[in-house]
């Protein structure tokens, strides 16, 4: 088996997360690799799951990113599709930048109270953070450290489709009945539990589902798996959560890209909700962020099925850069000898060789495709050959076959991170949603639709103002407009405090429903908690409109007013996006 460096990332850490996160015994979103006798099922990280969907007239296409801790030889996953797929390589950099890109990021000003100054002025410095690197996990990679047709009975599933995809042996299967698929599982090596998969798979086959089983490649290592782009004839994404259940653990994290060309919403009986800023812990540039994003959809109304919109505006966030280039060409690669080969891979950026210990490469396909067809000599290490491959003229170069090296690298490399960059031009809206969810709430699918009404962007910049006012009390105005007093830890705010600002509908038949706001009681808990903190606090709106500038009596301190502030439009426009309406049903 090849040796590979292991990839050592935390793909699915959100922005500003503290602590690692945590495994399950479990496998690839369904089911484990059979596990030889009297061993355990082999740890799988299944903390978390990234899809991206294409939204295109009449196909989805989605990107998975597969995320696996373990041995490679018990890799197994088992993904449900409604319609016969197309199946390809996909591009771990479009990841990588779509995570970058699009990252929640968390930035504090802090402002000191000039008490005897006229106009009460202050002045400011600021810092913040976004937790780039956390979400990029992955950016390169180096060297280093099949499921069958078998078992077959009558009611076996068909195999309609055997494929080579990447480094994944794949089968296209189309199952009679849930008992059958679980035997066939079985039989080739799945461990499918009889009892917890039986009902759930039997829903899909009623629905007429089709389903891909992915194993690795011989001797493929972990760091070699890349995402899976599967598409098929249909309108509205599905994440299969139903069956990810079999192998989830509390509280997974499931963030979901969308590139079309206008906003997306959660459908299929999952509410869209929105964050109350004022719970993000500032003390901590919002280090309890996935506490807020679990709690905001637990709220009532949401009861533990929601999303939240953590982006939502023009594509153009993403970058492009390292994604692909216009000198990627296969063709070109077919005219050089092996050293010349490795060369022009390092001058595309695909390979990075610093010294004899030390080579990395964006693509999870760049070493296997070298060690294809320039395997490093016996008792040589990868680093150092590719680092030097003349240095080491004993090297065998009996595999070398430039007309084939070059028809992969387009296959495998060239062709899929074009395709890519062609998704990021051709498509001028993201929109990233995302959810902690549990086993047990798990019991329907999300589904997702572009919204036929226009909907406001949101922001992933969210950022809050502290100032330390003259009287020596702290007072913290949040970007959706809120003024917390004290140090507002997460353990200080009331517990009552709500941590979903909106809870909302949007329905498959077109109907908005507002099911919760709770705008006036946040605004009526803070005003309760600043008296307590710190008497005097709390803004007393002025002018006959109510849309005046607020002035603290008990020190001249002039703050905005929630409802017309500056940090109020930008969460208005950005983090909290929707517009407040009341509890009503609008038909689209």
């Amino acid at each position: 088996m090849r040796s590979w460096v292991k990839l050592s990332v935390g793909l699915m850490v959100l922005a500003g997360a503290a602590g690692s996160p945590s495994r399950a015994e479990a496998c690839g979103g369904t089911f484990c690799d059979q596990a030889p006798p009297g061993q355990q099922p082999m740890p799988v990280d299944q903390t978390g799951e990234n899809v991206l969907f294409v939204m295109q007239a009449g196909w989805v296409e989605a990107h998975i990113q597969i995320q696996y801790q373990g041995d490679p030889g018990r890799f197994a996953w088992v993904i449900p599709v409604p319609a016969k797929p197309k199946l390809s390589v996909g591009s771990q950099v479009l990841f990588t930048n779509l995570l970058n890109g699009s990252v929640p990021s968390f930035r504090t000003t802090t402002s000191f109270q000039f008490c005897g100054s006229e106009d009460g002025s202050s002045q400011s410095s600021g810092f913040g953070c976004g937790a780039d690197s956390a979400e990029a996990g992955g950016s390169s990679y180096g060297p280093g450290g099949a499921g069958g047709a078998g078992g077959g009975t009558s009611n076996s599933p068909q195999v309609i489709s055997r494929e080579a995809v990447g480094n994944f042996q794949t089968l296209t299967l189309e199952p009679k009945d849930a008992k059958g698929m679980i035997d066939w599982l079985v039989a080739n090596g799945y461990d499918a539990d009889q009892d917890d998969a039986e009902p759930i798979l039997k829903d899909y086959i009623d629905r007429g589902y089709l389903f891909v089983a992915l194993k690795l490649e011989p001797g493929a290592g972990v760091d070699e798996i890349h995402p899976l782009v599967v598409s098929y004839q249909g309108t509205e994404p599905c994440v299969p959560l139903k069956l990810t259940r079999i192998a989830a653990v509390e509280d997974m994290t499931v963030r979901t890209f969308f590139l079309g060309d206008q906003r997306v919403v959660p459908t299929g009986g999952y509410k869209h909700v929105q964050m109350n800023g004022a719970r993000l812990d500032w003390t901590q540039l919002g280090q309890n962020y996935n506490l807020a994003i679990a709690r905001t959809v637990d709220s009532p109304a949401a009861n533990g099925r929601a999303f939240v919109t953590e982006y939502a505006g023009p594509s153009s966030v993403v970058s492009q850069a390292g994604i692909s280039q216009s000198s990627w060409s296969g063709d070109a690669l077919k005219i050089l000898e092996p050293q010349a080969a490795v060369a022009r891979l390092g001058a595309w950026n695909l390979l990075s060789c610093f010294s004899s210990s030390s080579c990395t490469s964006p693509h999870p396909l760049v070493f296997p495709l070298l060690d294809k067809y320039l395997p490093p000599p016996a008792g040589v290490s990868p680093q150092e050959y590719y680092s030097c491959m003349a240095c080491h003229p004993e090297a065998d170069l009996s595999a070398w076959n430039a007309d084939a090296f070059g028809t992969e690298f387009d296959e495998l490399i060239a062709v899929p991170a074009k395709h890519a960059t062609d998704l990021l031009g051709d498509h001028v809206y993201l929109t990233r949603m995302v959810t902690r969810i549990s086993p047990a709430e798990m019991t329907e699918d999300p589904m997702f639709r572009e919204w036929p009404e226009a909907l406001p962007d949101v922001t992933n910049q969210w950022s809050a103002t502290r100032t330390t006012r003259c009287d020596g009390t702290l007072l913290t105005t949040t970007s959706d407009g809120r003024a917390v007093a004290g140090t507002t830890a997460p353990g200080d705010l009331p517990a009552d405090l709500p941590w979903a600002s909106l809870v909302e509908e949007y329905t498959l038949s077109g109907e908005h429903v507002v099911l919760l706001d709770s705008d006036e009681k946040i605004d009526t808990a803070l005003e309760a908690y600043n008296e307590e903190v710190a008497p005097g606090s709390t803004p007393t709106a002025t002018g006959a409109s109510g849309l005046g500038s607020e002035t603290n009596a008990s020190c001249g301190c002039t703050l905005p007013s929630r409802r017309s502030s500056p940090a109020l439009l930008l969460g208005l426009l950005g983090v909290l996006g929707l517009a407040r309406r009341a509890a009503k049903v609008k038909r689209g």
